[in-house]
């Protein structure tokens, strides 16, 4: 278990600093974004090792729900927005901070049950009490409204970008990135489900480092991206 939670954090931490150093060399914020969100998703594996490893406490369980099930796919979503919509990209930026920011007081807050974090494997989502109060209520709620919201992002993302590639008629490195950017984020969230259901906890750490894998592939073709994409006109009449 230890190996694959390491190597899905090894394996995000490499290409986050990757793109940082893209990010030095030619300032596009997607890319900034991007970094942050494989960062945050180091961060969040790196509480599945400590707590494979070790057992889960806690701060350790907070750590990981906070960066892995509430920010890291609004952090994705706000990368898509900067690629394909950067004028909307500000108020997006300031919704994100708030929403995390009130998931993060929710984190903290949060009843969570004792006998859950028992365990070398990942908690069950379970593990915040729903009727735990207030705190409980926002942590899940954040949870739900950033995967759900940002979701719809990544996928309309992907669709407006391949709606864009064929009224020009042709393909686009923008449909591939973003195809490959919410296939990831899928590949992930699939893994996680499955887990779940089948308690397979290899399918989980597997599906991470797969995920990740393809979501940086789709960081890579977004390289080659024009940086505007053309206007769509509609094609004159023969």
């Amino acid at each position: 278990m230890v190996f694959y939670a390491l190597a899905a954090t090894l394996i995000s931490a490499v290409f986050a600093a990757t793109l940082w150093m893209q990010y030095r060399a030619r300032p596009r914020p997607y890319l900034l974004a991007w970094a942050v969100a494989l960062g945050t998703y180091a961060i969040a594996a790196l509480t599945e090792v400590i707590g494979a490893a070790g057992g889960w406490t806690p701060l350790l369980f907070r750590t990981y729900y906070f960066f892995g099930a509430i920010v890291l796919v609004g952090v994705l979503a706000l990368g898509t927005i900067l690629l394909l919509a950067p004028r909307f990209s500000g108020i997006a930026l300031w919704v994100l901070i708030v929403l995390a920011a009130i998931g993060l007081a929710g984190v903290l807050g949060a009843q969570l049950q004792a006998v859950k974090l028992e365990t070398h494997q990942v908690p069950n989502t379970d593990t915040i009490q729903v009727q735990g109060g207030l705190f409980s209520v926002l942590a899940i709620l954040m949870a739900i409204v950033i995967n759900i919201v940002g979701s719809v992002i990544l996928i309309g993302g992907a669709g407006w970008s391949a709606y864009g590639a064929w009224r020009r008629g042709g393909a686009s490195s923008r449909v591939l990135a973003n195809v490959l950017i919410a296939a990831g984020a899928f590949i992930v969230a699939g893994a996680s489900s499955l887990t779940r259901v089948f308690h397979v906890y290899e399918v989980f750490y597997v599906g991470q480092a797969i995920g990740v894998l393809v979501m940086f592939g789709g960081f890579l073709a977004a390289q080659r991206a024009p940086r505007r994409a053309p206007s769509l006109k509609p094609a004159p009449s023969p």
